[in-house]
């Protein structure tokens, strides 16, 4: 369990902002978590992404959960798939957006968890090309998400989903409950109702790394309940940039952009379906579970996950969640 003092230095981080990846720190944060300690052991800091389309609703239900609102992040200008003002710290190449931010604070240790919106993979590029875990749903907040209507840079309409970032998993598992605003472990799916298919490039299979269209046509046709959709993707960002305005200009810069490793995430969203991406060996790598949105597919999803969890690299915690080098004399 983490103590006050660790939060106080979590919070003073952030004050100090040294990656600029924190628009503003939540006032009197550290005297709620000394509240929260007392009532319920537990406290989780929570970062949001820069966007109005995260409901004031879904905020308050995370807070009653111990998921206090610590810190606005950050977001790529403009929603873009790359933010050409933050740095991936462990390539030095420009940081995977749009909620790159929100994944940066998690990865460094100012937030357990943050809270982003994804288009067409906003949420699950940025936890994937930093080892994080990353999930999202069109089901959370359905009904006040359905008024915003966005065209993405390789023209096709799609409305944003929220979705979460976290550096463990169990930290994802009781993030989703107030997410949705019921426990998802009360769905009690059976083994013996769902398949998985696994992306093996079969003839009958599409290029994961090519265009869009194809790829929500097959998860649109192929992800219906009962069935797990498992994509192996990545390097994400590491090759090259998953950036649609840079691809879009010959086949030169297209292929280039293939190289960037997202693969299905690009269009879960765009498809109404719901994912899950665990981290991989390997540096931006990761298994995504896809799954139709539904209560019980979802919650076969995360226990699907389960199976394909990876120990953490050692020498990236122990060099950015060293809070004590940020404060050297």
């Amino acid at each position: 369990m983490e103590t006050i003092e660790r939060y106080a230095k979590k919070t003073f981080l952030a004050l100090k902002d040294p990656y600029h990846t924190v628009v503003s720190v939540k006032p009197g944060i550290i005297d709620r978590v000394s509240s929260f300690l007392e009532k319920q052991g537990t406290v989780w800091y929570t970062g949001i992404k820069n966007t109005d389309s995260i409901p004031a609703e879904l905020k308050e239900r995370l807070e009653k959960k111990g998921f206090l609102i610590h810190t606005t992040d950050k977001m790529a200008l403009g929603g873009r798939a790359v933010d050409l003002q933050l740095v991936n710290p462990i390539t030095g190449n420009w940081m995977t957006g749009s909620s790159s931010g929100t994944a940066l604070n998690v990865f460094y240790g100012i937030n357990d968890a943050g809270i982003g919106t994804d288009g067409g993979g906003s949420v699950l590029a940025p936890a994937a090309a930093l080892n994080l875990y990353g999930f999202i749903s069109p089901m959370i907040e359905q009904e006040k998400m359905i008024q915003y209507h966005r065209i993405s840079t390789d023209g096709i309409g799609f409305r944003p989903a929220i979705g979460a970032i976290t550096r463990d998993l169990e930290t994802m598992e009781k993030l989703v409950s107030p997410m949705f605003g019921y426990d998802l472990s009360e769905f009690m799916p059976q083994e013996n109702n769902y398949r998985i298919i696994e992306m093996q490039q079969f003839d009958d299979q599409p290029d994961i790394y090519g265009s869009r269209e194809p790829l929500i046509k097959y998860l649109k046709n192929t992800v219906k309940s009962g069935t797990v959709v498992i994509s192996a993707e990545g390097p994400v960002d590491v090759n090259a940039p998953g950036d649609s305005i840079y691809g879009h200009f010959d086949e030169v810069t297209a292929k280039c952009q293939a190289r960037s490793g997202k693969g299905l995430m690009r269009v879960v969203n765009m498809s109404g379906k719901s994912a899950l991406t665990v981290p991989a060996k390997g540096l931006g790598r990761c298994t995504v579970l896809i799954c139709e949105s539904r209560q019980e597919d979802i919650a076969y999803m995360f226990r699907k996950a389960r199976l394909f969890q990876t120990e953490p690299s050692a020498l990236i915690q122990r060099y950015f969640l060293n809070f004590d080098m940020y404060f050297q004399s």
